[in-house]
């Protein structure tokens, strides 16, 4: 999550929704995340993202992710998120494509790492790779935009 909200800093429209006529720009970083639960899938939201480091963030999914299992979280600790991030590949899964939440407009998607021949420094050796998915509101956000937020993801997560 710390490393999107740069992203999400860099391309607004990521972090926007449609309000009727409007488009909302939103100046907060409450990223929603799923959590899968014996009861199904629920959203989580970490809120102020952007004001906490990785260990904070960390944390902080960790107590929503458990509250979501234990049915203790809250329906405001699961509203307004502003970019949500769903991990399909924790529960075995590749590929997906994910369904805009509503207030939202656009979903990310991370499959299953898998080991695969990847290319470093010009030889072949194992690595692992995932794929992503990203959907997004075409009211809000055109291919060229989409395509450029998700080469800029790809690139801070090659660059680790």
């Amino acid at each position: 999550m710390e490393r999107v909200v740069p992203l999400l800093k860099a391309h607004p429209e990521f972090n926007a929704a449609v309000d009727g006529e409007d488009v909302l720009y939103r100046t907060t970083f409450d990223l929603g995340f799923a959590v899968d639960t014996p009861n199904g899938l629920m959203v989580a939201v970490v809120r102020g993202a952007d004001a906490m480091d990785v260990a904070a963030i960390g944390a902080e999914i960790t107590r929503l992710a458990s509250a979501a299992k234990e049915r203790t979280i809250t329906a405001a600790e699961m509203r307004g998120a502003s970019f949500t991030i769903s991990n399909i590949g924790a529960v075995g899964g590749r590929f997906g494509t994910p369904i805009i939440p509503y207030g939202t407009s656009a979903i990310l998607s991370i499959g299953r790492a898998d080991e695969q021949p990847v290319v470093r420094g010009g030889t072949i050796v194992v690595g692992r790779k995932f794929p992503l998915s990203l959907s997004y509101d075409h009211r809000i956000i055109d291919g060229a935009a989409g395509r450029a937020f998700m080469a800029a993801l790809i690139e801070v997560i090659e660059a680790g």
